[in-house]
């Protein structure tokens, strides 16, 4: 019998429908997993940071990896792409809660509210502190997706201009204008928010250091909800503390936990949240609507969605 292993603990609820759906084949919840196992395994169901490599080896007849996040940086792409395996993601999971975070970290910096928030435990009442409004300005977001998409609509809807930088340069309904690199970016200089979405991949790889914060405006915010080292972390850390820009929203970094060292912790332009701009209540059910469509459509044989260019690595 063919198998289906999950690398990743889900409720038994879950492992049932599942097992509803693949009629026909073995289901073996993570925590039962043995070598035997991988013989026979045709189907792997895990989270990228679950996945293990050797897996890849063990499995000789593997022909489908579905991950339950959207990331898939930490997959071992060129073996993959040798081994002619199919991966799908949970692309669109987190475009909600992650579009909503980077909302409140952009009505925090316009209404001071972090400033505000540490003058409390002061117990300081200081109505000279500056607080504006997000009408008006401009944001630019790196690498639009469906992520990308959903801010740009919500930051519509506040009267904010957009732009966007797209691979493909397709246009987005919510978007002024798209550039293909952040090269041809001639907005960047303009932006009062610039955004970064980018996933982790051989060329977004510290793609953003000096080459972006030096073309920013000195009150500009960079806000990274994508992929850490993404970013050159010491240079922009320098941009911070020389005034290059005037601050910054993090969710990710170079390596993570953050280091207690770091300087960024001390930074009152700064707001740091630990990598759960993509956490929600939510998610599960949300990851589980994408699974099913994706076991349904493989057991009759129909494209699935979400495919992940071994290529591009996302």
């Amino acid at each position: 019998m063919k198998n289906i292993l999950l690398f990743t603990k889900v409720k038994e609820d879950y492992i049932e429908e599942i097992r509803r759906v693949m009629e026909g084949y073995r289901v073996v919840p993570a925590e039962e997993v043995k070598e035997e196992d991988y013989k026979d395994a045709e189907i792997i169901i895990s989270f990228d940071f679950e996945f293990r490599e050797e897996a890849v080896d063990k499995a000789p007849n593997l022909k489908w990896i579905h991950l339950l996040s959207a990331g898939a940086d930490t997959l071992p792409f060129e073996k993959l792409r040798e081994k002619g395996v199919v991966v799908t993601n949970s692309r669109d999971v987190h475009k909600y809660q992650i579009s909503q975070q980077v909302l409140g970290y952009m009505l925090m910096f316009e209404r001071s509210l972090h400033v505000f928030l540490r003058n409390q435990l002061k117990k300081v009442w200081d109505r000279s502190v500056r607080v504006s409004e997000l009408t008006g300005k401009i944001a630019l977001i790196i690498g639009v997706g469906s992520i990308g998409e959903e801010i740009a609509r919500l930051l519509k809807e506040f009267g904010m201009k957009i732009y966007g930088v797209r691979s493909s340069g397709r246009p987005s309904p919510y978007v002024e204008k798209m550039y293909t690199s952040i090269g041809e970016c001639d907005i960047l200089s303009e932006a009062d928010y610039v955004i970064s979405i980018l996933p982790l991949t051989k060329e977004t790889y510290h793609l953003i250091g000096k080459n972006v914060f030096e073309r920013m405006k000195k009150e500009a915010i960079f806000i990274n909800v994508g992929r850490g080292k993404v970013v050159k972390e010491e240079e922009l850390i320098e941009a911070l503390q020389k005034g290059t820009i005037g601050g910054a929203a993090l969710d990710v970094f170079e390596e993570e936990p953050l280091s207690e060292k770091s300087p960024l912790w001390e930074m009152e332009n700064v707001i740091i949240t630990p990598h759960t701009a993509g956490v929600t209540p939510h998610y599960m059910k949300r990851a589980m609507e994408i699974l099913r469509y994706n076991l349904k459509a493989y057991k009759e044989g129909k494209p699935l969605k979400n495919i992940v260019d071994l290529h591009k690595g996302y």
